[in-house]
């Protein structure tokens, strides 16, 4: 049965009634379901160990546990740590060296890694054992105003775009612009242009009318690579639920961040919280619609930033007097079984002890982002 045929014939909310254990005599073990899953982090960069200085590279360490960590593909954010970017005469040039560099580690590696830019590539990637790297974006700023650029970056293998990051720009507003516009008439031009060329759209940080504009304008399904829900945390970054339903209608994916300080209150973080975001897409928008991307390093994210808690909170308190509701105190910002290079096995091993069938558990882990990949990728 289609996903859409599913969500209309069910009188519950969809996906209530296959959220209990399947039958024993059908269940595979978390580790077969994950040797055997496309795998797949919709949100990723590199960064260095302490001190705090981040890097555009991979460190033999990091290579070694990428190799064996089981991963079919990573976004790789090409638009990293943007201060550094800014400082660049020409950021068109200077994100193209940085897909150059990034190229390098490619051809430097041939055994371990595969530049991912179409299908054919992503299963490549699962039946060489190799980490597939999916280029990307978490902004528009390199192409600008220029849609002849953004066909560049598509040329150079570039296949998901995060519409804005932190300021509203050409396209859209961000959740922190407190006017929450809905898209510019060049932000719908550039969704267009999205589909002809074969880039995902991404909706992760960008306002909620910018992206329900967007949603509903592409003519292909689209992503947040990388968020919360709201119903659950009434943190900025994180959905309406009104806005992962219309994703989930148009067979588009949301996944969930290891932004722990943003999925919860609470002050000690466990994987179940995690866990609740994903029944919680599934509960609206069905098992199809729910995916992984962790926002992280490519392998951990805990010795690169020890004091990011501490960096979130004050960022919460220069923020709270235009979002009030930014008022506990964070006290962690990782899932610390999702802070590994394994960290999709060890998602895979908490669902399968709750009783999540083999089908859905590959779902969550890459099928669905595989889907999305194939619909607008080719």
């Amino acid at each position: 049965m289609k996903r859409r045929e599913f969500l209309g014939a069910m009188s519950v909310p969809a996906g209530m009634a296959a959220l209990g254990p399947s039958p024993a005599s059908t269940q595979e073990s978390a580790e077969e379901i994950y040797a055997r899953a496309t795998s797949i982090d919709a949100m990723c960069f590199s960064a260095e160990p302490p001190p705090i200085r981040y890097a555009q590279y991979l460190r033999p360490k990091k290579i070694e546990a990428l190799r064996t960590s089981g991963i079919t593909a990573l976004a790789m954010n090409m638009t990293s740590f943007y201060d550094e970017l800014s400082k660049a005469e020409s950021l068109f040039q200077a994100v193209q060296d940085r897909i150059t560099t990034w190229d390098k580690v490619v051809s430097d590696h041939p055994d371990v890694f595969i530049k991912v830019t179409n299908m054919a590539e992503l299963e490549e990637a699962k039946r060489s054992g190799r980490v597939g790297f999916i280029f990307c974006f978490q902004m528009s700023s390199p192409f600008g105003w220029d849609l002849g650029k953004l066909e560049t970056f598509a040329e150079r293998g570039v296949r998901q775009i995060q519409l804005a990051d932190g300021r509203r720009n050409y396209l859209a507003d961000t959740v922190w612009e407190k006017a929450n516009a809905g898209l510019s008439r060049f932000g719908f031009e550039a969704i267009e242009a999205f589909n002809r060329l074969g880039v995902i759209a991404d909706f992760s940080h960008v306002s909620e009318a910018s992206s329900l504009d967007g949603i509903l304008h592409s003519k292909k399904p689209c992503i947040y690579s990388h968020s919360g829900c709201l119903a659950l945390n009434p943190h900025p970054r994180n959905v309406s639920d009104r806005n992962i339903r219309a994703l989930a209608e148009r067979g588009g994916v949301f996944c969930v961040y290891n932004q722990s300080g943003w999925l919860t209150k609470d002050p000690e973080i466990r994987i179940d919280h995690f866990i609740e975001h994903l029944e919680h897409v599934i509960n609206l928008g069905g098992e199809d619609a729910v995916g992984v991307g962790t926002d992280q390093d490519v392998v951990d994210m805990t010795t690169a930033r020890p004091t990011e808690a501490d960096d979130h909170q004050r960022g919460f308190e220069r923020r709270v007097n235009d979002f009030p509701q930014l008022t506990w105190e964070v006290k962690h910002m990782r899932v610390p079984e999702l802070d590994h290079p394994k960290r999709l096995l060890h998602l895979a091993q908490a669902l399968e002890r709750r009783g999540y069938p083999s089908s859905r558990i590959e779902k969550i882990l890459g099928g669905n982002y595989k889907r999305v990949f194939e619909d607008v990728v080719g």
